[in-house]
């Protein structure tokens, strides 16, 4: 996310140790930094009466401010934003990680292609207990290149059958299909018959071209069942695990922040529109405040990592807290669970 001011400061050695340090200072303690507390806890080789020099500096460029009611600075987004962007996070050795994967390596070594949703949902869960943040976990619902393994049919009452398919994932696709004119429950099972000698290994858009090319003409029930594959391929789901944990963040101790926050997870399309531009990174992606788009979020960072299998985009998970988030400890966290769900996602691949 770039700076919509459109200027690119390149600080100096001065000003950059002082904002890491006033943001460091502000993670840990949610409160103003002043120069004393900078000079301090970090040991910045400057005095607080030059310290208090760069730190006006730093407002002045926008990257720091100053409350009224006290006399130290907190970040601004653009403070954020430059710590983040220039912080090697990568570098840095801690037990989360370790932590972690002792909780998802079984959950992904014995894990199939048909536990996806499952498995996703425990590794989700998994990684905000470890961060100690609300996480989020978006299925695109998008599987119309996910291979066909099986298409039933249930009646139901009256003129209608509700219509199952099976992917190769395990996501069950369903709908509600009415019986064109002329057909009942025996003529749709066979139907749904050919369906299934047609469709078997076949994405949804292969099984509608195969359908099509293989009838001269289409009758309105075959033209139906067409239709509904047409619209078959699911809608995007978002869970949200761990909210509980908002509570301990003072930047959500209001009841409408919070309420806002809640919202903006309920808009599934909204933020289904926002996480698919940034897909294309393919990796992890920092978004501070109002780079989220949604105003709901306009509070919030979310750290979020695309779920990538063969071209397509299955889904993102995420880290969703505080402007005030430990970047440090959450960057680091995603990067090495990006490397391993990668790798996980790679080996099914060879599956089905």
């Amino acid at each position: 996310m770039s700076d919509s001011s459109g200027r690119r400061d390149v600080l100096d050695q001065k000003k950059w140790l002082v904002l890491s340090a006033t943001v460091s200072g502000y993670i840990r303690s949610a409160l103003p930094v002043g120069s004393q507390s900078v000079n301090r806890s970090f040991g910045l080789p400057y005095s607080p009466a030059t310290i208090r020099n760069i730190m006006s500096a730093l407002e002045a460029m926008g990257y720091l401010t100053h409350p009224h009611t006290s006399s130290g600075r907190v970040p601004t987004e653009k403070g954020f934003r430059y710590f983040v962007d220039h912080s090697d996070f990568d570098k840095k050795e801690f037990e989360d990680w370790s932590d972690l994967a002792r909780g998802i390596e079984p959950l992904l070594s014995e894990s199939s292609l048909t536990d996806f949703s499952e498995v996703l949902s425990k590794v989700v869960a998994q990684v905000g207990r470890t961060s100690g943040y609300a996480v989020f976990l978006m299925e695109t619902g998008t599987l119309g290149d996910v291979r066909v393994v099986g298409v039933e049919a249930v009646p139901l009452s009256g003129r209608q059958a509700l219509l199952v398919v099976i992917l190769e994932t395990g996501h069950l696709l369903k709908r509600t299909f009415v019986y064109p004119e002329g057909i009942g429950w025996l003529e749709f099972r066979k139907i749904v018959g050919k369906l299934n000698r047609v469709g078997r290994f076949r994405t949804l858009s292969e099984i509608r071209d195969a359908l099509l090319s293989e009838m001269d003409g289409i009758s309105r029930a075959w033209e139906a069942i067409v239709r509904e594959f047409e619209r078959l391929g699911g809608v995007p789901d978002v869970k949200l695990f761990g909210a509980s944990r908002f509570a301990k963040d003072p930047e959500f101790s209001k009841a409408g922040d919070l309420e806002s926050v809640f919202h903006a997870f309920e808009e599934q399309v909204a933020l289904f529109g926002f996480l698919r531009k940034l897909v294309e990174a393919r990796g992890i992606s920092v978004s501070i405040g109002s780079e989220n788009e949604l105003p709901g979020l306009g509070v919030c960072t979310l750290v979020s990592l695309p779920l990538i299998r063969s071209g397509a985009w299955y889904g993102t998970i995420g880290v969703v807290g505080p402007v005030r988030m430990d970047y440090g400890q959450v960057i680091p966290l995603m990067s090495r669970l990006s490397g391993r769900l990668n790798h996980w996602l790679t080996g099914l691949d060879g599956e089905g």
